[in-house]
């Protein structure tokens, strides 16, 4: 069973601080223990005419103390914004993203800051890129600032992941109590009149399906107001512009391969390269 616990990736930057208060927020509803995580690789130390490795020379006492006032000083910020929350901290030495997707295994929920893609962030990747890759659980990019009353949007396809994205989404927004969106994208078949009698029934069996799954969620959260969508385009492009007006947008995660990062991008790594709002990516493995 996953610790009840948040996991932020905290780093002391805007996109740290705007990371953790969205995870206090959520900790705040659903009782959990947020950690605030700080990964930092030191580096070796090797001679130009070596030829042999060097070992990792270890921070010195100096950078172990910044790092600890650091986190002070969050954990003092936090404690005054969100005084019935559990907290911690946790300093680990080693990439980022190797650090975070390990915490995730025994955790709830990993949280990281999402600035905007830039072209060379986007080809050479990013740590929330990877988290979102190679996590056990839920991760949640925050982008922009939350808008209340702002509905969450689901993107729902036919992958193993949908159960977990729609319970995750029915959850948040049954938390924050706005509305759902389940959107299905249905890519236009090519050479085909979009208003054709074969593309209206395909369509057709798409939104009864689509119905279907939704309805069973919701049963369970009889109380959250919800629709369900067939839009016509790709799936990243849908689930983009369907974020537009979102607080949350909840999608499934694909376990990264380069070969097909390279030639087939997924849903995740399109919305993070263009969804202006706080993206969550689930994973297949999250019990429905």
């Amino acid at each position: 069973m996953a610790t009840q616990r948040i996991v932020v990736g905290y780093d002391g930057s805007p996109d740290a601080r705007k990371a953790a208060r969205w995870a206090l927020d959520e900790a705040q509803r659903s009782d959990m223990l947020v950690e605030l995580l700080y990964a930092y690789e030191w580096p070796s130390y090797v001679p130009a005419a070596a030829m042999m490795p060097a070992a990792a020379v270890y921070p010195d006492a100096d950078t172990d103390d910044a790092v600890g006032e650091m986190l002070g000083r969050a954990l003092e910020a936090a404690g005054a914004s969100h005084p019935g929350v559990r907290l911690c901290t946790r300093v680990e030495h080693g990439t980022a993203a190797v650090a975070l997707a390990q915490r995730s295994a025994d955790s709830a929920l990993v949280v990281v800051g999402g600035p905007r893609h830039s072209v060379v962030r986007a080809l050479l990747g990013s740590t929330s890129a990877s988290v979102s890759a190679h996590a056990r659980c839920p991760v949640v990019v925050v982008r922009g600032e939350p808008r209340d009353g702002a509905p969450v949007v689901a993107g729902v396809d036919d992958s193993p992941a949908s159960a977990g994205v729609l319970g995750f989404a029915f959850e948040q927004a049954a938390m924050r109590g706005v509305p759902l969106r389940a959107v299905h994208a249905w890519p236009l078949p090519p050479g085909r009149d979009v208003l054709c009698d074969v593309n209206l029934d395909a369509v057709a069996a798409e939104r009864d399906r689509l119905r279907s799954v939704v309805d069973c969620w919701s049963r369970r959260f009889p109380r959250t107001p919800v629709t369900s969508e067939i839009l016509v385009g790709g799936p990243g492009e849908v689930l983009a512009e369907a974020a537009a007006g979102a607080q949350l947008v909840v999608a499934g995660a694909r376990a990264r391969r380069a070969l097909r990062v390279a030639l087939r991008p997924s849903i995740g790594r399109h919305l993070l390269h263009r969804a202006r709002c706080t993206i969550a990516l689930v994973h297949g493995n999250r019990p429905a």
